[in-house]
């Protein structure tokens, strides 16, 4: 009994003398107002949000209570530096903030994402270029985007609320914003569902801040965030934000009629198996008829086994007869090992030549030398074509004496006609000057498809030799040929390409007419002093005339306008490197393009698009740049006078090093000294 009124005193003692003595404590907290889904004013005018269902939570694991007070978001700093209040909302912790408050542990970690209408079916940050993006204004979710994309364009709204209404009247089709807030927004304008997202561009924590001089609350308080489990957490949060996946209803009616039909096949299976079942049995007793007939078929068989026995005496017989041929094709293997070997060291040769440069006399020169070295059954070998001379024909030949005989003939030849035979052989007696020379002289017509480039004549010694072989030389000068010529050709229709793009530019933008033509002769003219390669001078005189092509993407307004750009204007202006590339792309001129993309480009990592420095930069860019600026230096616009040359001289030295490459930026001011460029 006494046990009994012993445990009842204890209990009132630990449950009644702590609500009696030590009364909950009364935390001052203050929050920016207006900030959902975190905190807001009710209709009646109470504070509602995640935050306060946080705070609610920690009232009941800490004996605690707090005071919510709601101010603009400046003086609820200010009260919490002077000590005014004991508390602050979910804030972000930076080296300045942890001048002057304490910080709890991490409660919520925030992500941040770019928003857009899902039929534009964007896949990456590089595809957000042709769009505005919706911002509010200083947030720094803008700097972190420029990071991915800093050809982007950005349209600031005062806060969150404008910026979704923004995006629900198709004011903007893509905004950034902190992930909370805009599906709280979204869920609240029924537009949810409109929107996707890319990846998080940024995932920070947000804390409770605390004055310096409350370390104790700051350790209460973490030890209640410890308390609240992660499922405590999602409840809290979950009301406020939307599903990932949203399932129409019509899924679910297709479901149904899926597994309705599942059924309906499944009952359907069970009848046919059933029917199955009984024609199987019906074909297994036709089969056990079918194996005793083959048995009787197998006896059958074991007499023709005996018949081919008899034939196989026969075939060892013919075996003889192939290992004789096989010795006859030993002989003809090792000639036919002799021609591989021939065109293997062609096929070498013709990989070492370009196609554009090389002469035709240089290439049958060494092609008739190594045929003529691999199949010494040859008297004499010999090329006619007609030659790029008006009105001549070259002979090329090379005799059994190692003599290599080239000559034009002043005569034009139709070697598709049939007398062009007896006036190749003639030539070949007036070059060779001698008659045996012509003598058994066989001929071949090199052609490719339905174009005839001359004649293969030749003198065999040894008939064993197969004209084949000799037809496929024919042929693969015919590829050669054909291969020269078809490169010669696309070389002048890049070259048209690019001309008509410059001229199509130049009826878009006054200002480019002689400008591009001008870059293109300072930049091939200093590639020449710096004595670069003739295909990297003629690449860059190409790349300085479409340089700006880009530029027809830009509002010709702006492009033309009689005075300087406003900062709007120039973020437009920025895109032609990226727009001059993509064009070039696409016409198959990748080096060129990426010439181009990047001559707008700072040494010192400033520039556009890509933000490239130092060596980062293409060589052949730093080039353009460099004669870009000159010219641009040089040259009169209605908004200022051009400069003379010693003070391009001038201010080319000023930005060397800044946004010229110096090393060439000093030899640019010896070209222009040296050949007094003006």
């Amino acid at each position: 009994m006494k046990k009994g009124y012993i445990k009842f005193f204890l209990l009132f003692f630990l449950l009644i003398v702590p609500l009696t003595f030590f009364p909950k404590q009364v935390i001052r907290f203050v929050s920016g107002e207006e900030y959902p889904p975190f905190i807001w004013k009710d209709e009646a005018g109470k504070p509602v949000g995640i935050t306060v269902q946080i705070l609610q939570l920690l009232e009941k694991k800490l004996n605690l209570s707090f005071e919510i007070e709601l101010l603009p978001f400046s003086q609820a700093l200010e009260k919490l530096q002077t000590g005014q209040a004991e508390m602050i909302n979910l804030i972000f912790k930076t080296p300045e903030r942890e001048k002057v408050f304490l910080f709890s542990d991490p409660v919520i970690n925030l992500e941040s994402r770019v928003y857009f209408r899902k039929p534009l079916n964007i896949k990456s940050f590089s595809n957000l270029t042709p769009y505005l993006i919706g911002v509010v204004e200083g947030d720094a979710n803008e700097r972190i985007l420029r990071q991915k994309n800093p050809s982007l364009i950005f349209k600031y709204y005062r806060n969150s609320e404008e910026l979704i209404a923004a995006a629900k009247s198709g004011d903007v089709e893509v905004f950034v914003m902190d992930d909370l807030p805009a599906q709280y927004f979204l869920i609240r304008e029924q537009i949810f569902h409109d929107f996707s997202s890319l990846a998080p561009i940024s995932i920070q924590q947000t804390y409770f801040a605390f004055p310096m001089n409350r370390v104790d609350l700051v350790n209460l308080v973490n030890r209640g965030l410890s308390q609240i489990s992660k499922r405590e957490l999602r409840d809290v949060i979950g009301p406020f934000i939307g599903p990932r996946r949203f399932v129409p209803m019509w899924v679910w009616y297709l479901v149904l009629a899926v597994s309705v039909g599942f059924v309906a096949v499944f009952t359907l299976l069970i009848f046919i198996n059933r029917y199955l079942a009984k024609m199987v049995e019906k074909r297994t007793e036709e089969l056990n008829k079918k194996n005793e007939e083959l048995m009787a078929a197998n006896e059958e068989l074991d007499a023709l086994n005996q018949e081919l026995r008899a034939s196989f005496q026969e075939l060892e017989a013919m075996n003889e007869e192939l290992a004789q041929m096989n010795k006859e094709l030993e002989e003809r293997t090792s000639q036919v090992l002799s021609f591989q070997e021939a065109f293997v060291k062609l096929l070498d040769i013709s990989s070492k030549m370009t196609y554009e440069t090389i002469q035709e006399k240089d290439f049958l020169y060494e092609v008739l030398r190594v045929f003529r070295q691999y199949v010494k059954e040859l008297a004499h070998i010999g090329v006619a074509l007609r030659s790029s001379d008006p009105g001549k024909t070259l002979f090329v030949i090379y005799r059994d004496s190692n003599e290599m005989i080239s000559q034009k003939i002043d005569k034009v030849i139709d070697f598709q006609e049939m007398s062009s035979e007896g006036i190749v052989k003639e030539i070949i007696m007036q070059v060779c000057g001698t008659s045996s020379e012509s003598e058994n002289c066989t001929m071949r017509i090199i052609k490719s498809l339905d174009r005839v480039y001359g004649i293969l004549f030749y003198n065999l010694k040894n008939t064993k030799i197969k004209q084949d072989d000799l037809q496929r030389l024919a042929d693969f000068i015919a590829t050669f040929l054909a291969l020269r010529s078809y490169i010669r050709e696309q070389g002048i229709f890049q070259k048209r390409l690019l001309l008509v793009m410059t001229k199509a530019l130049e009826y878009y933008d006054y200002y480019t007419r002689g400008h591009s033509e001008d870059v293109a002769n300072y930049a091939s003219r200093f590639a020449e002093w710096l004595g670069l390669g003739k295909e990297t001078i003629r690449k860059l005189y190409w790349a300085g005339l479409v340089h700006d092509v880009g530029k027809i993407f830009v509002n010709q307004q702006i492009l033309n306008k009689n005075g300087y750009l406003s900062t709007e204007e120039y973020e437009y202006v920025k895109i032609h490197p990226v727009k001059s590339y993509e064009l070039l792309i696409e016409a198959g001129l990748e080096e060129i393009a990426h010439m181009v993309r990047h001559h707008h480009e700072r040494y010192d990592g400033t520039g556009y698009p890509d933000g490239l420095a130092g060596e980062q930069i293409p060589f052949e860019s730093r080039i353009l740049c460099l004669a870009d600026s000159f010219d641009a230096m040089t040259t009169l616009r209605p908004y200022k006078r051009g400069m003379n040359l010693q003070e391009a001289v001038g201010e080319i030295k000023r930005c060397s090093g800044s946004q010229f490459d110096p090393n060439l930026a000093q030899e640019f001011i010896k070209m222009i000294l040296n050949e007094k460029i003006t």
